[in-house]
Parts: structure tokens; C-alpha cells; sequence
């Protein structure tokens, strides 16, 4: 049992037997019952909504979602044969006592039995309490099983729930509830948080940490701007933009995907994906966010994108029922366009069997990957060649061959030869900077991206000089600036 410090536990004794709820709690809880519905199927489609009591027919499977025409709420269709079905929610409030925010985690939890009768309650399991430090504060009460092995917690009403331990498991309990939020502005009225909007966060984000906003200090105004915006689930993630600069800058679109962002009030992952999608197609997206791994890691749509469009990735991906591995395909795609294939034609961007073709490809591309990057090389340093730039002192010219990159990589004892396959993919843009009286002599060896300077080294590593940085600066302002 974890120690709870003794001014935690007079702020907890005063929330147990002096505070009551605030006004709208009840009719809160009663509106996120409505959630906790299913729609019953029985044989010829005839379906029933647990929330409504209506019947009407369906064509819609069992395990899909399916609008009740009466109630107009989507819920998960099940057999009529169903003998027991539970929902779970974690609901949060935040309450102020003796100059200390605590949070107050309650599980909302509706059992649907076989004669599709209603068993549901909601008991307090845990609070939390705001702070500075790395590690949260959680705190709970008997509730909650003291299992090594999974969190289960009573609803039985046969524990004590004014008894409080700290939480000291190494997995979380709680992070993401749905937050009430009639009470926050007046708490926040007098902090720092004034400004913030988070009420309207909570209000129109479902699933909200309400901690990390608190804790977020850094980013009260960008919390504001957004909220301001309408863009409520950007909020929750403003610690991922800029505070100022164009709308392209700040969301990495143009401004013309404002009203559809705000229409959907999209996530911080769905912007992501309307990056790479460039469309605005609500349905994709949603659809795309079925090959986002943990984490909102796009990289593997990301690099499909450089191949083919999402567009056509989810033509290829509905053909196979969604069981496309993006981490294959992406793979797929790169060994085909490095053999040359025509990925605008379908036959080799759509493989039947995409195992089978990506296995077949691989071996080829070892066979012959350094004569595929070379040729990729040579290809691409010719489009390169308009970007040459000289002045009485220095040229700087783009890598040629793979051999050039090797050569390179030896006379400067550098690893550039290791960017060779992103240079023939046109990933980066490989240029060497020499002195025009030695052009076959390393000088200094430069990335591009982008059509802007990201690296630029002399031997061993080391940095240019200030001449030669000049020139550099010259060149991208003058040359590679103006092509972009």
C-alpha cells in the first residue's frame, strides 16, 4: 500500500463527506449511458436498439456499426442470442479543495444480459493530483483490486471507498477519460489557465487527458488559439506546433483545408494523414488511420506516398480486405521502382500475391542493386546538373556515380557512400563542393533537401570555413532558392 502524504489526506476527507457534485453531473453521466448501447439482430435483418426500444430492419452485419433510424445513434450490432455484453467508460471531474486541483476518476459500466435488460453504475476509483514532477500521483481506494495481473474494479459496493492508497504499479491505471466540463472554467478563473479554453476542449474532444493539459503550462496560448479555431483535438496536442507563422507553417496544409479540419475537428493523427493525402476526404482518412501502428507512426504510409498515391494504396488495400502490410508494400514499391517498373501501371503497383512479388523482387534487387543505384545515380545526377554553381574560387557540382560517392566517402573519411540509395531514390541531393583549381580533390561533401543546405562537411566530419560557407550560402540563394 503506498503512502498517502497527510495534506492529500485531509483534501481527500474533505471531498469524501463535505463536497457534493457540481450541477449537470447527473445529466452528464445519463448522456455517455446513451453510448453503452448495442442494436439486437435477430433472423430476416429485424433489429432493436437497447437505447431507443424501436425496431426496424437492416442489412448491416453483425460485429458493424449500424444507425438506429429512430434515435439516430450508431451502435455495434449483435446476435439475439447475445447472454452478456459490457461496457466500460472512465469519466473524470475536476474539483479544487484547500489550493489543490484533484482529479477524480470515476468507471461508468453497463451490463446488457439476455433478456436485453440494463445493469449499470459507476463508482469512484481514483483521483489525481497535479504536479511537476516526471511520475503522476495517482491515488485508490479499495475499489480497485491489489491484482499484480490486471486492474479490476468493484462495483459490488462491498468496499470501503473512502480508504485511499497511492498507486504504485508500473503500468498506468488511468490516463484518458471524458472529462466533465460545466465546472472547469470557473475553477480555472483565477490561474494561469484563464485563457486556456480547456472547458471547450473537454467539451468537444471525447477522450481527453486532463492532467497532461493542466501540466502543459508552455502551451496555454496555442491551447487558446486553437480551442479558438475550433479545432478542439488539435488542442490536445498544441505542444506539437508552432505558436506563430503562416497556416501552412503552423498545420503543414494550406489554409484551404481549414473548414474541412474544422468541420471533422480532426486529430492530431488524421492531420497527419490529410499531410500525405492532400485530399479532403473525411472516409479516407478514417480509412488510412486502419494501417496507423501505436504511436501514430505514418512512416510506413509516408514512404508509400513517395511511390503511388494514398488514393490508389487504399484501391489496392480495399481489393485485399484491409490485409495489406504496409511495412511489405512500402518495400514492394521501393525495389520496384529501383528495377524500373511502371508503378503508374496497375499490374505492377497492385501485386495479387504481395509476399510472393515482394520476395521475388528482393532477390532481384540483390542481385543487381548495385548496378540498379548507379543507373538511379547516374539519372538523377544529370537532372542535378542545372543546379551546378561556380565563382572564381569554388564549384560545386552534384555526385555522378555510385563510384564518385565511394571515392568521396574515402578521400573525406566520411559515411556518405551510405546515402548512396536515398540519393538514387531522391530521398536527399548529394553535391560536392571543390576548389576549382583541384575539381578531382574533396573539399567539402553537402546534403540537400528540399533545395536547402542540411549538412555540410570537410574531412573527418569537421565544418567549412567561413569562405566556404559563403559560397554555399551564395548558391542556395541564388540557384537552388530560385528552382524551388
Amino acid at each position: 500500500m503506498g503512502y498517502v502524504k497527510v495534506a492529500y489526506r485531509n483534501i481527500f476527507r474533505q471531498l469524501d463527506y463535505h463536497s457534493s457534485m457540481p450541477k449537470g453531473w447527473n445529466e452528464f453521466v445519463e448522456k455517455q449511458l446513451k453510448f453503452q448501447n448495442l442494436i439486437i439482430k435477430s433472423s430476416k435483418g429485424k433489429c432493436y436498439c437497447t437505447n431507443c426500444n424501436h425496431s426496424f430492419f437492416s442489412n448491416k452485419k453483425v460485429n458493424e456499426e449500424v444507425k438506429c433510424p429512430n434515435c439516430h445513434n450508431k451502435y455495434l450490432i449483435k446476435r439475439s442470442n447475445l447472454k452478456y455484453y459490457e461496457f466500460k467508460d472512465y469519466l473524470s471531474i475536476l474539483d479544487y479543495i484547500n489550493d489543490t486541483f484533484v482529479i477524480r476518476y470515476f468507471e461508468l459500466r453497463t451490463i446488457i444480459d439476455s433478456l436485453r435488460e440494463h445493469h449499470s453504475s459507476i463508482v469512484e476509483f481514483a483521483r489525481e493530483i497535479p504536479n511537476s514532477k516526471y511520475n503522476r500521483e495517482v491515488f485508490v481506494n479499495e475499489t480497485v483490486s491489489k491484482c499484480q495481473c490486471h486492474i479490476h474494479i468493484s462495483h459490488s459496493g462491498f468496499y470501503d471507498e473512502k480508504i485511499w492508497r497511492k498507486y504504485t504499479r508500473n503500468y498506468s491505471i488511468i490516463d484518458y477519460s471524458i472529462v466533465f466540463p460545466d465546472n472547469i472554467k470557473k475553477l480555472l478563473k483565477d490561474t494561469e489557465f484563464k485563457y486556456s479554453r480547456i472547458w471547450d476542449i473537454a467539451k468537444h474532444s471525447r477522450y481527453i487527458d486532463l492532467l497532461k493539459l493542466l501540466e502543459n503550462k508552455a502551451d496555454i496560448n496555442k491551447m487558446e488559439l486553437l480551442s479558438k479555431m475550433k479545432l478542439y483535438n488539435l488542442a490536445l496536442r498544441a505542444d506539437e506546433f508552432r505558436e506563430k507563422g503562416s497556416f501552412q507553417e503552423i498545420f503543414g496544409v494550406s489554409k484551404d483545408y481549414y473548414q474541412f479540419m474544422k468541420r471533422y475537428n480532426i486529430t492530431y493523427k488524421q492531420l497527419k494523414l490529410l499531410r500525405l493525402l492532400k485530399e479532403k476526404d473525411f472516409s479516407k482518412i478514417k480509412y488510412l488511420e486502419n494501417f496507423i501502428n501505436y504511436g501514430e507512426r505514418t512512416e510506413d504510409l509516408e514512404e508509400i506516398s513517395n511511390y503511388i498515391s494514398l488514393t490508389r494504396f487504399i484501391k489496392y488495400a480495399k481489393m485485399h480486405h484491409k490485409h495489406v502490410k504496409t511495412y511489405i508494400y512500402k518495400d514492394y514499391l521501393r525495389f520496384a521502382k529501383l528495377l524500373g517498373f511502371d508503378l503508374k501501371n496497375t499490374r505492377y503497383a497492385f501485386p495479387k500475391n504481395l509476399r510472393e512479388e515482394h520476395d521475388k523482387l528482393e532477390k532481384q534487387y540483390k542481385i543487381q542493386s548495385e548496378e540498379i543505384i548507379n543507373k538511379a545515380i547516374l539519372r538523377r545526377g544529370k537532372e542535378l546538373d542545372m543546379n551546378k554553381y561556380q565563382n572564381s574560387k569554388f564549384i560545386i557540382l552534384p555526385a555522378h556515380t555510385l563510384k564518385a560517392l565511394q571515392d568521396e566517402s574515402k578521400q573525406q573519411r566520411n559515411c556518405v557512400r551510405t546515402y548512396a540509395e536515398r540519393y538514387a531514390k531522391g530521398e536527399c541531393d548529394i553535391y560536392f563542393m571543390r576548389d576549382i583549381k583541384k575539381p578531382k580533390e574533396s573539399l567539402v561533401t553537402v546534403e540537400v533537401k528540399d533545395n536547402r543546405v542540411v549538412q555540410s562537411r570537410i574531412k573527418y566530419n569537421n565544418s567549412p570555413n567561413e569562405q566556404q560557407l559563403e559560397f554555399l550560402q551564395d548558391w542556395e540563394q541564388n540557384v537552388l532558392r530560385k528552382v524551388a
